[in-house]
């Protein structure tokens, strides 16, 4: 446990020193220590032996997409160690983070940090494939901004193959287009209405997964995949930001710290929405409301700092981010229990 909350510390002396700063060899450094973490870790995690197996060639057809094997299948041709493909993975996959932050936002050790706290540990460490083609997809959506069809549907296409569930964020694009003119009160209506639609959906879906898609049937006749609530609390805090970001955007309020102002602002409001919604509509099929939904959640890491620098003093800003993000790791991490998962931390070597 030392370990973590040591990690923790150090990343956020890291963001008060890129924001006194504003120099991004603190986010690199971040970027590194992160990787290494995520990629010289052994038998730490939920998803390490899963894939260590797999890696070792004892899996079944259909277990995993084909751009994850081809890629297994490089490294292996390699004869690269199992710890030698995780940390390749890891490097490239918070790189590619490093790089969608700092389109966004200002230092970007900021969204990184933020990062550690609310999306690592589950993602990093616990599902590699999902956390990749969250990032992949995140730089996609910059084609959808700018109209430009095809480059965004050629990256979330090859970002299926490494995890099928980013042919769901295909509909960021039509929903971009639909409703990038959307206002407050809109936007509560549509909550509301996600929230209805969440007592109604699950059952219904859940018949057609289990008649058309039995491999997915656990995920709707389990207990341990279900959620007999509507607003867990990770569904209740996606909520508040929705709401509040929407309410800053309508105020004018939107911080300069955000690269591209309230537009771009906009822009990210949407896609949380639709990660919300999707959140909402699935709250007791909490499994598969999480993995349709956390791609575009992806965008919190953006728009939760943009919503703090925004409405907090010029001169608070920093430390309220820094009690956010230690608020964000309590629950998510130490509260849930999360952490039982990842003690005690093992190096590889």
């Amino acid at each position: 446990m030392v370990f973590y909350l040591g990690l923790f510390a150090i990343m956020m002396i890291f963001m008060l020193l890129g924001r006194v700063t504003m120099s991004s060899i603190w986010a690199w450094l971040g970027v590194i220590i992160l990787a290494l973490v995520a990629g010289l870790r052994y038998e730490t995690g939920n998803d390490f032996l899963p894939y260590k197996t797999i890696y070792a060639g004892d899996y079944s057809a259909g277990q995993v997409e084909p751009g994850f094997l081809f890629l297994r299948n490089l490294f292996n041709w390699i004869h690269a160690p199992f710890w030698l493909f995780l940390l390749a993975w890891a490097v490239v996959t918070l790189t590619l983070f490093y790089f969608f932050a700092k389109e966004y936002f200002r230092p970007a050790i900021i969204p990184i940090a933020y990062y550690l706290s609310r999306f690592f540990f589950m993602r990093d460490m616990g599902q590699i494939r999902a956390s990749l083609v969250c990032v992949t997809c995140m730089l996609a959506l910059k084609f959808v901004y700018d109209e430009k069809p095809l480059p965004f549907l050629v990256i979330v296409g090859l970002s299926a193959t490494i995890h099928v569930s980013a042919l769901f964020f295909l509909l960021i694009y039509p929903f971009w287009l639909l409703f990038r003119r959307i206002n407050f009160k809109w936007v509560l209506g549509f909550l509301v209405f996600g929230a209805a639609v969440g007592f109604v959906a699950p059952k219904i879906l859940s018949v057609i997964i289990v008649h058309t898609l039995p491999r997915y049937a656990p995920y709707v006749t389990n207990a341990s995949y279900l959620s007999s609530g509507l607003f867990d609390p990770v569904t209740l805090m996606q909520v508040i930001i929705c709401i509040t970001g929407f309410y800053i955007l309508n105020r004018g309020m939107v911080s300069n710290a955000l690269i591209g102002g309230s537009e771009k602002f906009k822009f990210l409001m949407v896609v949380y929405l639709f990660a919300t919604l999707t959140l909402l509509s699935l709250s007791q099929l909490s499994t598969i409301g999480g993995r349709l939904s956390t791609i575009a959640t992806t965008t919190e890491t953006i728009v939760l700092p943009t919503i703090v620098f925004s409405i907090m003093p010029k001169k608070t800003r920093t430390l309220s981010m820094v009690g956010v993000c230690a608020v964000i790791f309590v629950l998510i991490f130490l509260i849930s229990g999360a952490y039982k998962t990842f003690v005690p931390y093992q190096m590889a070597f």
